[in-house]
């Protein structure tokens, strides 16, 4: 069993592959590099090919179905201790992966003090940090309470163990490719801790027409629906148990759901969310409810009388 599996699901990327295999080489670690072709209409098969045999890459093709499906597949795939998801256009920092392995157990098969995932930093090409750093240097948490709850800001670098991030796929659904990968990073959440450590471990780039740059939640409902229902309840923060209740019965609404009550995670918190929801309605849709618009005009005057 390796080290680590970087783990890389790509789509007609094949120009940047070469600059991940160039970091992975740099890297003194014993890995193995998991591809998942999800489809790629260029020459992303012939430049794997190419590569050389510095360390093994796993490579299999599948029909375009987006990028859940390919995590889920590659997860299959792998054979390590510590999974890294990396994706087509960023690369790790030099000596990052020597770094995340001096936090690991090899006696527990976890990181330190029975944790599931080392979180570090990610910087832009020109040094820059993407985000906030984390209030401390070293800290065990986990992502609700820590990073949610805090509202901390900025794409991170977490390395899972693989044995426990295999056991939380990605949830799919027809006709939706994408769901914001945070379902995963909650989910983990509820039941491990996770180390954060203020250290740069991945450069990245945000592409054109990339997976960072969608807006998930509006693209793909069904998975915004599951998802906003899941942050509904404990230990997020009451205000934002209130306001994913909310976006919970808006997504359900529109994916024309009927049994949102009874579906809802936090039954308790659902009128106060339904309170949300309307005030969402208002806030952002007047011109779909004018009577609630004609309250709002600047000229409209309640009158009391005296």
């Amino acid at each position: 069993m390796r080290q680590f599996s970087i783990l890389t699901p790509t789509y007609n990327r094949a120009e940047y592959l070469p600059r991940i295999y160039d970091c992975l080489s740099q890297q003194d670690v014993d890995l193995e590099w998991v591809i998942v072709d999800d489809g790629s209409t260029d020459n992303t098969r012939e430049i794997i090919s190419g590569f050389g045999k510095k360390f093994e890459i796993k490579y299999a093709y599948q029909e375009n179905a987006g990028k859940p499906t390919a995590h889920n597949r590659y997860m299959q795939m792998t054979d390590s201790l510590i999974s890294k998801m990396l994706d087509d256009d960023d690369i790790l920092c030099p000596g990052t992966l020597k770094s995340v392995w001096d936090y690991f157990d090899t006696n527990t098969g976890k990181f330190r003090e029975n944790c599931a995932c080392l979180s570090g930093l990610c910087q832009y090409n020109n040094g820059k940090i993407i985000g906030d750093k984390f209030p401390h240097d070293y800290f065990i948490s986990d992502d609700i309470r820590y990073i949610r709850n805090r509202n901390i800001k900025g794409d991170k670098s977490e390395y899972y163990v693989t044995n426990i991030l295999r056991q939380y796929p990605f949830p799919i659904f027809e006709n939706e490719k994408n769901i914001a990968p945070s379902v995963i990073h909650t989910r983990i959440a509820f039941e491990h801790q996770t180390i954060y450590v203020n250290k740069v471990f991945d450069e990245k780039q945000f592409l054109e027409g990339g997976l960072s740059t969608q807006n998930y939640f509006f693209k793909y409902t069904l998975g915004s629906e599951l998802t906003y229902n899941e942050r509904s309840i404990p230990p997020f923060k009451l205000f934002h148990r209130i306001k994913h209740s909310a976006l919970y019965i808006y997504f359900a609404k529109k994916n024309h759901k009927r049994q949102i009550f009874s579906n809802a995670k936090n039954k308790l918190i659902f009128p106060l969310g339904l309170c949300g929801y309307v005030f969402y309605l208002v806030k952002y849709s007047l011109d779909k409810y004018p009577f609630m618009y004609f309250l709002k005009r600047k000229n409209f005057k309640i009158y009391t009388a005296r």
